[in-house]
């Protein structure tokens, strides 16, 4: 099961697919608004992941590799090295 951050993150991703961007910045605003532990700078495919919007640890918590080469476009060994990641935060 995912956290809230991670629930808002896909609906603002779905909207911004659909071109719906005052929906966008409503799902962005609660997923901001959700408590989150920031990942570090280092984390893999770090640039990639803050740039969609993954940029806590409950951003990924719910998520798989799978999720993350669609949404993000990581490759599947990229995928798996952040999920690695995430399990050790």
């Amino acid at each position: 099961m995912g956290t809230a951050r991670h629930y808002y993150l896909l609906n603002r991703l779905a909207a911004d697919q659909r071109t719906e961007f005052a929906v966008r910045d409503v799902w962005k605003g609660k997923q901001e608004a959700e408590p989150g532990t920031a990942l570090p700078t280092s984390f893999p495919s770090y640039a990639a992941l803050s740039a969609i919007g993954y940029t806590t640890k409950e951003d990924l918590d719910g998520a798989d590799a799978d999720e993350l080469v669609e949404t993000v476009g990581l490759s599947q060994s990229e995928a798996a090295a952040v999920m690695a990641a995430v399990a050790t935060l």
